[in-house]
């Protein structure tokens, strides 16, 4: 009814009651309320405020007081630049608020905030996004009552207890990410105690990165996350060692962690990631890392909950040569990249469905002989041996891609199409950049023609085909013995190598050739 009245009004009445409004400008005003008849307000639900640009923060403040029917704002970014006082930030936020704000983002370079005290009766705010932002205070007794997720980048406190403050007036909260963080858990409290905040409904914990001061911070944490479902942590830097060897019982690592990501994270030895895994009962999918200076020289990754694994151990050259020994018998995903180390030990895992490996590995016996029930397998390994024990059979393996960077592919791609007897799809394309350094071993043909090739095999694709006289002989091989072939994709930057391909024999009459 008082907007309706407003509009009522004459417009220079209507740019008089503006005027006592923060960041007013007449001319800008004056436009946009000449203007509110001919292109009525169309008051957007995701909004961005920026201090270099007056009118759209008028058009967002006098659009609501002339709208008759301001729909819900979704989302108010304020991204400022120059310092601005406590009450007009308040201003622009109570406007949110009043719009039933979701969600609210501050971009201040660094400037200070005063936590606008409207937010303490806000009911619809559910997400708070905090950047470059210097915050002096959490105010007695002020509240985020709905809030589910808090992102913290570069925040600065300017008392050392602040963060746990900000985080003990989100009684609610689902999702926290602290990033550029530093954080002193002795000041909050002592080694043996929880912190003094507890987020009973916290889900999922991203610290990436916190610089933290005090002994076993992350363990410190995680006594006041019980529920907590995933953690992420990403380059933590701290003076002591992050997790307790012995953790509290009722942690949520033992009762409710399914999801840890670890980037780059140092630990004090071997035996501090196997007390951690054995910690974390209901694991189920776990990402690694590794760094140059993670003191650890040998991952043994036993969680027998474990469903997806993947590993990156490719960034950095190590004098020594750490691997992996990996024990999860219910494993179905399995994705690992080590350029880096030559072990690489696999248990019993007949769960696995589907493969992605990178690795230099001559523990044949222990490679991916123990994923006979592979489905999906993409795999790169430049070695001397077969990665698997003579008599292996690969029975339910449908969907092969091959790296042709080592020196034996070919050979590697002939012990596979004997002992994948129902294989359907086969895509060959070189992952690496330079191609592996050892005498090329040439291609034998198979004596017997495998069954997958007269039963099963209907999709061929090659990336980069050169046309090599290795090359011409496997493609040669497969387009005169795969009988049930449909489709067969070359990619080839010559045009006479698609000349040299059409003039070889199909067995298949269906076959089609593609050239990219």
């Amino acid at each position: 009814m008082v907007k309706e009245r407003l509009n009522e009004l004459p417009d220079e009445l209507i740019v008089t009651i503006l005027s006592k409004l923060p960041t007013f400008k007449e001319s800008v005003a004056t436009r946009l309320i000449s203007r509110r008849y001919e292109d009525p307000w169309n008051l957007a639900q995701d909004v961005t405020l920026e201090d270099n640009d007056e009118e759209s923060v008028m058009t967002f403040l006098y659009g609501y007081f002339l709208s008759n029917d301001a729909p819900a704002l979704q989302r108010l970014r304020l991204k400022l630049t120059r310092k601005h006082s406590a009450s007009d930030i308040d201003f622009w936020v109570q406007t949110a608020v009043n719009r039933n704000v979701r969600k609210l983002r501050f971009d201040l370079s660094g400037g200070t905030l005063e936590l606008p005290s409207c937010l303490s009766t806000c009911t619809t705010l559910k997400s708070l996004i905090l950047r470059d932002v210097l915050i002096e205070a959490v105010p007695w007794g002020f509240r985020l009552p709905s809030l589910r997720s808090l992102h913290l980048f570069s925040v600065n406190f300017s008392i050392g207890d602040s963060v746990a403050n900000l985080l003990k007036i989100c009684p609610h909260l689902e999702y926290l990410v602290l990033n550029q963080i530093r954080y002193d858990v002795d000041h909050v409290d002592t080694e043996f105690a929880p912190l003094r905040f507890f987020l009973s409904s916290l889900k999922s914990l991203h610290l990436c990165p916190v610089i933290f001061s005090g002994k076993n911070p992350v363990t410190r944490f995680l006594r006041s996350c019980p529920v907590l479902e995933t953690l992420v942590i990403n380059e933590i830097k701290c003076a002591y060692e992050m997790f307790e060897v012995v953790f509290p019982p009722r942690s949520c690592l033992s009762s409710s962690l399914k999801t840890l990501h670890l980037f780059s994270v140092n630990f004090s030895s071997d035996e501090s990631v196997v007390k951690l895994l054995e910690n974390c009962k209901a694991l189920e999918d776990l990402v690694i890392t590794r760094t140059r200076d993670d003191n650890v020289w040998l991952f043994n990754i036993t969680v027998p909950t474990l469903k997806s694994l993947s590993i990156n151990n490719a960034k950095v050259k190590r004098a020594d040569a750490p691997g992996f020994v990996i024990n999860a018998p219910n494993l179905e995903r399995l994705s690992i990249k080590d350029t880096v180390s030559n072990f690489l030990m696999f248990g019993y895992m007949p769960e696995v469905t589907t493969a992605n490996i990178e690795a230099v590995c001559d523990q044949s016996e222990n490679f991916i002989g123990s994923l006979t029930f592979i489905q999906h397998l993409s795999l790169c390994s430049p070695t001397s041996k077969t990665p698997y024990t003579s008599g292996t059979v690969f029975f339910f393996l449908e969907h092969l891609e091959l790296c042709t960077c080592s020196a034996r592919w070919a050979k590697l791609l002939g012990s596979i199409l004997n002992d994948a007897p129902r294989l359907q799809s086969i895509k060959l394309k070189s992952k690496c950049s330079a191609p592996f350094k050892r005498p090329l071993e040439l291609w034998t043909e198979p004596t017997v023609v495998p069954e997958c090739l007269l039963k099963h095999l209907e999709i061929l694709e090659w990336r980069e085909y050169d046309g090599t006289e290795q090359e011409r002989k496997v493609a040669a091989y497969i387009l005169g013995n795969a009988t049930c072939l449909k489709m067969a994709t070359f990619s080839t930057r010559c045009g006479d190598k698609c000349t040299e391909l059409k003039k070889m024999s199909r067995v298949s009459e269906i076959c089609q050739l593609v050239f990219e």
